[in-house]
């Protein structure tokens, strides 16, 4: 291990199998060494582009950071966190020739952890997470970037785009609206038990909420990206007649169509 942070030589743990072996077993500190010794400058932006740059290794490196007084920075998403996403690859345990989509390996509580420590940028690689994330319809990353402000407008509404392609009417919509906020929610009161009088003298038990006398308002947000004749085209084309429609109503720019597209368009149900 002393002749790995000796060397700082990336290439030493590939060398032969055994070595690959004892490396694999390094602990998140021996890694943060490595990484620490070998990038001096901007150490965490170079740092976190190796795949064995794991949470673990990064809280190694900011305890070897705050113990030499250096601050960590990391303003971008490293492409290599979602690079895997929809990629196809031969299913080993199963027939010859069937592809399995690689859609479980990405770290989301990594990406959590610089999104929200780090103020990594979810818009890193003019959008490219997003659009990953949307290409491989990998929700959960999807909605966590869009929580830490990723914009769909990106690259001509890239990530809309595949989206349309793909026929995800509800994808589609989950990356233009922003989702409806409310104020001073009302349903957030306890339950309770009211004792009502009825005509009789009988009596009956109902639960309210307590709402604490809030308004329970809901403010309608604008949308994160506007239909373009882009995204409606798209539509068209892949005779999505239903998001035709839904952008439509959102304002997209009506087209000068062929013939032959006005024709399928009146025959649509």
């Amino acid at each position: 291990m002393q002749v790995h942070l000796l060397s700082l030589s990336p290439a030493l743990p590939i060398v032969s199998r055994h070595l690959r072996a004892v490396f694999s077993s390094s602990t998140p500190h021996h890694r943060a060494r490595f990484l620490f010794l070998r990038h001096d400058h901007k150490t965490f932006a170079h740092a976190i582009k190796y795949p064995t740059c794991t949470l673990d290794v990064v809280h190694a490196l900011e305890r070897l950071a705050k113990a030499r007084g250096k601050r960590l920075k990391c303003s971008t998403l490293p492409r290599r966190l979602v690079k895997g996403l929809g990629k196809s690859r031969s299913d080993k345990a199963g027939s010859k020739g069937v592809d399995q989509i690689v859609d479980d390996i990405v770290d989301l509580e990594l990406i959590t952890y610089l999104l929200a420590t780090y103020n990594a940028s979810p818009n890193s690689h003019d959008g490219y997470p997003l659009a990953r994330a949307v290409f491989a319809r990998h929700l959960p990353l999807i909605r966590l970037l869009l929580e830490y402000g990723a914009d769909p407008a990106l690259k001509d509404g890239w990530a809309v785009t595949t989206a349309i392609a793909n026929g995800d009417a509800d994808l589609v919509k989950l990356l233009m609206e922003r989702e409806v906020e409310r104020d001073d929610d009302d349903d957030e009161g306890p339950l309770h038990e009211v004792v009502l009088e009825r005509d009789g003298g009988k009596s009956s038990k109902k639960r309210r909420r307590d709402s604490g006398g809030g308004g329970g308002k809901r403010r309608r947000l604008g949308d994160r990206c506007k239909a373009t004749k882009e995204m409606l085209e798209t539509a068209v084309k892949a005779k999505q007649w239903g998001i035709v429609d839904y952008l439509t109503a959102k304002g997209a720019p009506q087209l000068s169509l062929p013939l032959s597209l006005h024709h399928s368009i009146e025959l649509m149900p």
